[in-house]
């Protein structure tokens, strides 16, 4: 790029970066004088305008002060002037004073006598209030002394009970020991009675057989003290075309608390057809209905080689609703268990109608004693607090006797427990007794034996037709 010197009119050549460079110095140097002008012109209308605003507050100022130099005049002749009025208002207090002194002192003189009047008849009141709540406490103090009697002796009449109940549990405890004792020996004679029978009856015999066994069983129950109350007999009524065997009812209080129905089923070894137990579910369940029973129980012989029914008591309520399944040797034991489970809820539907009779009465005492203690000033207070401690101290007393009466009540029914497992193992050691020791079983791999049994089967079979026909 060439340039040319505007002085000397010479031309050179320069290249865009240089030229770049001259024109940035050329564009700074008039930017610098240009703002310098710039400056100087503002800072000398800064100085004017501050002189002109210096002028103005001067006459503003002026101004102002004789505004305030003809207040102050009118204030200091107001001031004079309130000076007379108030030289003049001190003389007329000074007589208003004097006339309210001689008032006030006119009406405290017959405040003080009206106040020494009614002190006078306060204190009348005051003591026969006195008198008044000192009979009070004294009838009070009589009460109180009255329910602690009572109390002491509610609390002997519980300490009483609690001995007879404790004597009572022994009693039974060794009654139901005496009783086990005498049904285990019972159970014995007749599973060994009922083996020597068993092989020698017909079908009909057979049911007939265990109908008498049961009705056996539960009559010696009852000879023994259980079931004073209760019906068990033959049903002999036909409904819908079927009865069952038998029905048993309980009662407690009047009222009936468990009610069962029984059928019988039993089977010889030697029947061809065979019968099995669920055959007669519907027929058993039908009747239990049809004569509002609560519970159904199939007692029976049937499949004899099958361990469900061999365990014990066998609940088949999937099946139909509360049916059990029983073994003859548990009919005694699932009546026990249903009579003990169907009595203690009864007994404690009882039990809640009793406490709630008590927590009535209890709550209508506590009501009365109420309003009496709102009666009672804070001295008498302290005599109901220490009432109440002793009331608290009889009841803990109380408690930890109910406590120790239902440790001893848990003992015994873990004793009824320990009888109850033995028994179920001495119907099982009976029962495979039974099913091991049979003629089939013994004679198993010994033909010389087994056809000495058939033989003495058709000497005693040969005898029997020769007895009929005869």
């Amino acid at each position: 790029m060439k340039l040319e010197c505007p002085n000397c009119h010479t031309t050179f050549q320069v290249d865009e970066n240089h030229y770049a460079a001259l024109l940035s110095q050329v564009k700074n140097k008039e930017f610098e004088s240009e703002l310098k002008q710039r400056m100087k012109e503002l800072a000398e209308v800064q100085k004017a305008e501050a002189k002109a605003r210096d002028l103005k507050a001067e006459k503003d100022l002026a101004d102002k002060m004789a505004v305030k130099d003809k207040e102050i005049g009118c204030l200091a002749r107001e001031i004079e002037r309130l000076r007379g009025l108030i030289d003049n208002n001190d003389l007329q207090k000074k007589a208003d004073k004097a006339a309210a002194d001689a008032e006030m002192t006119r009406q405290l003189s017959e405040l003080r006598s009206a106040k020494d009047k009614e002190i006078s008849e306060l204190s009348g009141k005051v003591d026969a209030l006195k008198k008044q709540h000192e009979l009070d406490i004294a009838n009070e103090r009589g009460k109180l002394k009255d329910d602690i009697h009572a109390l002491d002796k509610e609390i002997a009449d519980l300490n009483s009970q609690l001995k007879a109940q404790k004597l009572a549990s022994e009693n039974h405890e060794l009654e139901l020991k005496e009783q086990h004792k005498i049904l285990m020996k019972a159970k014995d004679e007749e599973i060994e009675r009922y083996k020597n029978l068993k092989s020698r009856l017909s079908t009909k015999m057979l049911g007939e057989t265990l109908e008498q066994h049961c009705q056996n069983a539960f009559n010696l129950a009852r000879s023994m003290g259980g079931f004073r109350g209760a019906y068990f007999e033959k049903d002999n009524e036909v409904s819908g075309g079927t009865k069952g065997d038998f029905i048993f009812r309980d009662y407690l209080e009047g009222e009936e608390c468990l009610s069962i129905m029984f059928e019988m089923k039993n089977e010889d070894d030697r029947t061809v057809s065979k019968h099995r137990n669920e055959d007669f579910f519907a027929k058993l369940d039908k009747d239990r209905r049809e004569k509002g029973c609560e519970y159904a129980v199939l007692v029976t012989t049937l499949e004899a080689d099958n361990e469900l029914y061999n365990e014990g008591i066998v609940d088949v309520s999937y099946r139909y609703e509360k049916m059990y399944v029983i073994r003859p040797q548990f009919f005694m034991a699932i009546i026990s268990l249903l009579s003990q489970a169907s009595k203690r809820g009864a007994q404690t539907i009882v039990s809640l109608r009793k406490e709630l009779s008590v927590a009535k009465a209890q709550s209508i005492d506590i009501t009365h004693f109420e309003e009496r203690r709102d009666k009672f000033t804070a001295e008498f207070l302290k005599h109901i607090e220490g009432h109440c401690k002793k009331h608290d101290e009889a009841m803990t007393a109380v408690d930890k006797a109910i406590a120790a009466a239902e440790k001893q009540i848990e003992a015994l029914r873990k004793i009824k427990d320990v009888f109850e497992a033995s028994t179920k193992k001495l119907v099982r050691a009976g029962e495979v007794m039974e099913n091991q020791f049979t003629i089939k079983k013994l004679t198993h791999g010994n033909p010389t034996m087994r056809a000495k049994f058939d033989e003495a089967h058709k000497q005693a079979a040969a005898q029997k037709d020769n007895l009929l026909s005869d």
